[in-house]
């Protein structure tokens, strides 16, 4: 049974942030030194991120109308329990915004949504998010529910694969996906290389999709689900970590990450495509978790960049939003209109892990 991508749509915060300011605020904020102010505006620069997104305006206020990181930061900084409560209120709003333009593109009905998966690692909440769209979608009380928690960057990848698993099931089954992550929450003030480099990465983004097996006449099919597959890296556990702390979620990564993946990407991928498809046919979704992890698996792939275009715009556009950057990406995809008929979909987390996925481009008389 064929389980097809019937809509996909992503949701952004209202407050946009250039890079290059955001380089200027955090200098000013934590009174960098001036020797070190200019590696961190490099840094910056060379990021290959242009503009990123977050739900905390203060980036663009004076101090004394701070609301979120308070007067006195960095001497005192938010608690957990302080971003996780931006977080409650927050996320929400975020995920429905996602979740109503997929089901407005889908042309379904949201009563014959069967199951939802929420994807998030930047807040808990219990009953989590949801259970909250659920009721502000006006869902039927029996629909399913599961929430895939701190899976990190790839965790769209295993919502995908849960809700494949779904729509075998029944083909009445239409799953609604949603990732939502507000990374900006745990910005941390500690000038240590994983805070630098996490600063330097992270933002705010939702996106959702609907999954289906046997589509009706009146949907539209985006994608089919032709096969995923997953590797968890040997002794590679202190490479990329995400870890709660007195002051939020802290990121762990090690610089050695690009190469680790760049080992074991080409067998990971011939074992993707199983020698049915050649990567010449491939558009490329590659998760862009930051500049040199994108450039280290072109490389080992002897793949171009402009082969991996939609990774790069997306980096640039948004930054790395974590589970729901994988879905900007195939967003991205679609906007270039490829008229290739496979997409390989790669993601990458914390274990150190690879998720992947290979999907049929179905191509209609409206593109």
């Amino acid at each position: 049974m064929a389980v097809s991508i019937l809509a996909l749509s992503t949701a952004l915060p209202p407050f946009a942030f250039a890079q290059t300011e955001v380089a200027e605020k955090i200098i000013e904020m934590l009174a960098i030194p001036s020797l070190k102010g200019e590696k961190i505006r490099e840094l910056y620069k060379n990021s290959a991120i242009d503009k990123r997104y977050s739900v905390i305006e203060d980036f663009k206020k004076e101090r004394s109308d701070w609301k979120f990181w308070g007067k006195n930061f960095p001497q005192e900084t938010p608690g957990m329990s302080q971003r996780n409560a931006v977080y409650k209120n927050e996320a929400p709003k975020l995920a429905y915004q996602a979740a109503i333009k997929a089901i407005k593109q889908w042309g379904g009905e949201a009563k014959n949504i069967t199951h939802i998966i929420s994807v998030t690692c930047t807040g808990m909440v219990a009953p989590g998010l949801e259970f909250e769209l659920m009721q502000s979608l006006k869902l039927s009380s029996t629909t399913q529910r599961l929430g895939i928690n701190f899976m990190g960057c790839f965790g769209a990848f295993k919502g995908i694969a849960v809700a494949q698993a779904l729509a075998k099931e029944n083909d009445r089954h239409r799953i609604l996906v949603v990732c939502t992550e507000l990374c900006s929450l745990h910005f941390q003030a500690a000038l240590t290389p994983d805070n630098i480099l996490g600063n330097a990465l992270f933002s705010d983004g939702a996106a959702a999709l609907i999954i289906g097996a046997n589509p009706l006449p009146s949907e539209r099919i985006l994608w089919d689900i032709c096969h995923n597959a997953s590797l968890a890296l040997n002794d590679t556990t202190d490479k990329m970590r995400w870890e709660a702390g007195d002051s939020g979620y802290l990121m762990k990564l090690s610089h050695t990450v690009p190469v680790l993946l760049s080992r074991q990407i080409v067998p990971f991928i011939e074992t993707l495509l199983d020698q049915r498809v050649s990567q010449a046919d491939c558009d490329w979704a590659i998760h862009p978790g930051g500049k040199s992890i994108i450039q280290a698996v072109q490389k080992a792939l002897k793949i171009d960049k402009k082969e991996t275009i939609a990774s790069w715009d997306t980096l640039a556009n948004y930054g790395n939003m974590s589970s729901a950057t994988f879905l900007f990406v195939l967003e991205r995809l679609l906007e270039l209109k490829s008229t290739k008929k496979w997409t390989v979909g790669v993601g990458f987390g914390p274990g150190l892990s690879i998720e992947g996925l290979l999907l049929k481009r179905v191509h209609t008389n409206e593109e």
